[in-house]
């Protein structure tokens, strides 16, 4: 997917600026985090003498799903981001190049910075307790009653080790 924004006018004009605002469809999917919706965005596009600075605001909404019980929720999430795009961009730096010198593109720069802002372990909330190791019982919801003494588990063998 691109997003190509015309900067022509910006390039006769070192020093010039203009606001550029858009939405594109965004997928990516991680662990316990995804995004498969439309990402808005707002950016300020500046030039320079020898390219163009695009900084702002991406704004998307993001499915997680709680590492401790498994619980999934929405929520929105607001990643800046902020790219510089060159005319004859250095190999060394993390710089982009303009594309047929009249447009950069600004997808690859938001969809990194996306996929860098979701967060990697979600947790619904600080206080969660997660699910039972045995049962599976959702401890937010209902305490556990507990599983008896252990005795029938394989590694019960195992515990007097640590009992002596």
């Amino acid at each position: 997917m691109t997003y190509l924004v015309q900067i022509s006018d910006l390039l006769a004009d070192p020093g010039a600026a203009r606001q550029e605002m858009g939405s594109f469809p965004l997928e990516l999917a991680l662990t316990n985090a995804s995004v498969d919706d439309q990402v808005t965005f707002s950016a300020r596009l500046r030039s320079l003498s020898d390219g163009i600075v695009a900084k702002g605001t991406a704004t998307i909404v993001a499915a997680l799903v709680c590492r401790r019980c498994l619980t999934t929720w929405s929520e929105e999430l607001e990643v800046p981001f902020e790219q510089v795009y060159r005319r004859h961009p250095d190999d060394e730096d993390d710089e982009m190049g303009l594309i047929d010198g009249h447009a950069i593109d600004l997808e690859p720069a938001i969809h990194d910075e996306v996929s860098l802002s979701l967060p990697a372990a979600p947790v619904c909330r600080d206080e969660c307790l997660g699910l039972c190791a045995v049962c599976g019982t959702d401890l937010n919801e209902a305490p556990c009653d507990g599983h008896g003494d252990g005795s029938e588990s394989p590694f019960a063998a195992l515990k007097q080790l640590f009992d002596s």
